[in-house]
């Protein structure tokens, strides 16, 4: 089972102030109206599928399989991989997102180790999962009885920067970049290390020197700087790093921690819930908009 900053199999998730504060109720309901492990997984298959149908369209000369089901191709190949992943296209030539997401689909198959992903891996997931909710969004909208074909949630539209920032333990590919959500809850890091980048550029760094001279401090990892140089992708960063069973990657969660609030202390995972739920209400877009 991959990593997350969150348990995406466990959707029971109870906060101890939601009887407190009606709020805190309705924004953990809807937590648990969520599938967290079938985002993942309906994105990253979605993603193979289309990903595999269009390289097996390039290896039969542009032309479509006999056994294909797809009803169209493009005409600019380059340009759909762009439109339909887009960063993962800004650093990952398809041939090796196709291999990232066959290691994915495997580690989601496996329920007897832990699989620690790097940047890579991330970034390939989440451009799957922005594609997975936005079909999901917009069949609840369009065509109700076909979303329950992809069934996300109990019946009720994904957030999907609100997912990200619960379940991403950073975005560190969008360093340099602008994000194509808010994603509160990571901008700050982001900002951060931005900042000490500009400094050093100022002081007559180049960007990639810059970059790296701030890596330690703010804890980038060599996956991130490998691929924010653009490089080409090599084999050790396509692995997993599996982590036993009796490890319990999710044990610091449970720790107590001063949530900031007149709830006091909390186990850090409920501390993070208010933390996204705060960034939430803040949000351009609320879930309640929905």
């Amino acid at each position: 089972m991959l990593i997350f900053a969150k348990d995406i199999s466990q959707r029971d998730f109870i906060h101890s102030a939601e009887d407190q504060d009606p709020e805190i109720k309705k924004y953990m309901d809807y937590q648990r109206c969520l599938f967290p492990y079938t985002i993942i997984r309906g994105g990253l298959d979605l993603a193979y599928k289309e990903v595999d149908d269009i390289l097996s369209y390039l290896d039969n000369g542009n032309q479509p399989p006999s056994d294909s089901n797809r009803q169209e191709y493009p005409s600019d190949i380059p340009d759909w991989y762009q439109a339909r992943f887009p960063w993962t296209a800004s650093f990952v030539k398809i041939e090796d997102m196709h291999r990232l997401l066959v290691i994915l689909i495997q580690a989601m198959d496996s329920f007897r180790t832990h699989e620690m992903m790097n940047t890579y891996h991330l970034m390939v997931i989440y451009d799957s999962a922005s594609n997975i909710v936005g079909l999901y969004n917009s069949l609840l909208k369009e065509s109700p009885k076909k979303s329950r074909d992809i069934h996300l949630s109990q019946g009720k539209p994904v957030f999907f920067d609100d997912f990200i920032n619960n379940y991403w333990p950073h975005l560190d590919w969008m360093i340099l970049s602008q994000p194509d959500f808010e994603h509160a809850k990571h901008l700050g890091r982001k900002q951060k290390i931005e900042l000490a980048i500009q400094h050093r550029i100022a002081d007559g760094e180049e960007p990639i020197k810059a970059l790296k001279s701030v890596s330690k401090p703010f804890n980038i990892d060599t996956s991130s700087l490998h691929l924010l140089e653009k490089e080409k992708i090599l084999q050790k960063f396509l692995k997993l790093e599996t982590v036993s069973l009796n490890d319990t990657p999710y044990n610091a969660l449970n720790e107590e921690v001063d949530s900031g609030t007149k709830f006091g202390f909390m186990p850090r995972v409920e501390s993070e819930f208010l933390i996204n739920m705060h960034h939430q209400k803040n949000s351009k877009t609320t879930i309640s908009e929905h």
